[in-house]
């Protein structure tokens, strides 16, 4: 099978999440992106959308997760990760990377991230 990889990078959402009350009151700058693989060999050979990944719907994915209210990334990560999962048939070695550059913690630190593989 030949493959290919498709990554959506560093998208950029506001949400409330973090396990301090305070965090999950002020709207934060979550920075999140996409990677699986998949073969868009015929996609790309017809030219045709209808035979890759819409980008567009696995942002909307993202979106959608961000909006609800989590205290951990980690689980927004893996929420993320299977639901695009369940979303698209062919795609494999799924990575989610979350990036939350406002974080708690007493000393300098540009930000958290995780990256959950499925």
């Amino acid at each position: 099978m030949k493959a290919g990889k498709i990554v959506l990078n560093n998208m950029e959402f506001y949400g409330f999440h973090g396990v301090p009350d305070a965090e999950r009151k002020i709207k934060q700058l979550f920075k999140i992106s996409v990677s699986f693989d998949f073969d868009f060999t015929d996609a790309a050979i017809n030219d045709d959308l209808h035979k890759t990944i819409n980008y567009v719907k696995v942002y909307d994915i993202c979106k959608k997760e961000l909006n609800k209210e989590y205290k951990l990334i980690e689980s927004i990560a893996y929420q993320i990760a299977h639901a695009v999962k369940n979303k698209f048939k062919g795609i494999n070695n799924i990575e989610v990377k979350i990036s939350k550059p406002q974080v708690q913690i007493s000393g300098k630190l540009e930000n958290v991230e995780v990256v959950y593989f499925l």
